[in-house]
């Protein structure tokens, strides 16, 4: 399986199958990791709206139809789970879930809370733009908060990791 993924995916993913060893601790850039028996999530590191979280298998597949069957098993329940605490703490519109795969070459899942407040700053910076497109907000977001967005956005992330350990 990770013969497959190029050699740079394969040591990045080595050092989040290290971060996943325990419940609930803090990675190296000092943000919370949850993990359960098969999935790790993490804030995002390149993007920090509140509530982007990212849920990566502990063991790398290049695909989705190559996760282990009890892996494939608990991947729903996962990504209902911190979907529900996205939910909880953030209270987004919607959650939006999507694979991608193309910097990271293994699989993992974006979960992007699409609240009032970042409509109306992709509204400001885009006015043409009379329709939401989820893919489209979740790419200019990605190119425009490279920094935390308030003082709270740790406290914030952590109170995600805290209702997702209090509710699994």
């Amino acid at each position: 399986m990770l013969a497959t993924l190029a050699p740079s995916a394969v040591a990045e993913l080595r050092i989040v199958r290290r971060l996943c060893t325990h419940t609930v601790k803090e990675s190296i850039s000092g943000s919370p990791v949850y993990t359960n028996g098969h999935f790790c999530v993490e804030p995002c590191v390149t993007c920090f709206v509140p509530g982007y979280l990212i849920v990566s298998p502990q063991l790398p597949a290049a695909s989705l139809s190559d996760l282990q069957r009890d892996a494939l098993a608990s991947l729903g329940p996962t990504l209902a789970a911190v979907t529900r605490a996205i939910e909880v703490v953030i209270r987004p519109e919607r959650v939006y879930c999507a694979l991608f795969a193309e910097e990271t070459r293994s699989v993992h899942f974006h979960l992007f809370p699409r609240s009032t407040w970042l409509l109306s700053q992709y509204a400001t910076a885009n006015p043409a733009d009379h329709e939401i497109s989820g893919p489209r907000l979740l790419d200019w977001a990605r190119r425009t908060f490279h920094h935390p967005l308030s003082s709270d956005y740790t406290e914030t992330v952590q109170a995600i990791f805290r209702e997702l350990h209090h509710n699994v």
